[in-house]
């Protein structure tokens, strides 16, 4: 049920334009690591760590476009499989 909602919740965010790579790594996160996760402060954490370092800004932010590209559209068992490569290290 839990996972209806939160598809439900990512369809209306997408349909309303909303959406960015960093929303999608932390709905990623409380859909398949933590239902608690407070996607929010996670997306806080998430954007101060691609800003932290000037130099490394774009890799950053290249990286974190990279997960969600990567974990757009596939169950938690399929992310886990095949993305983290692209999402490990990012807070």
């Amino acid at each position: 049920m839990s996972r209806l909602i939160a598809l439900t919740s990512c369809l209306a965010v997408l349909l309303v334009g909303c959406s960015n790579d960093v929303d999608a790594v932390c709905e990623m996160r409380k859909q398949c690591i933590d239902a608690d996760l407070d996607t929010g402060k996670c997306a806080d954490k998430v954007s101060a760590w691609e800003e932290e370092r000037e130099s490394e800004q774009e890799s950053r932010q290249e990286r974190t476009t990279e997960c969600a590209r990567c974990v757009a559209d596939r169950t938690c068992a399929e992310v886990a499989a095949n993305c983290i490569g692209d999402c490990i290290g990012i807070p």
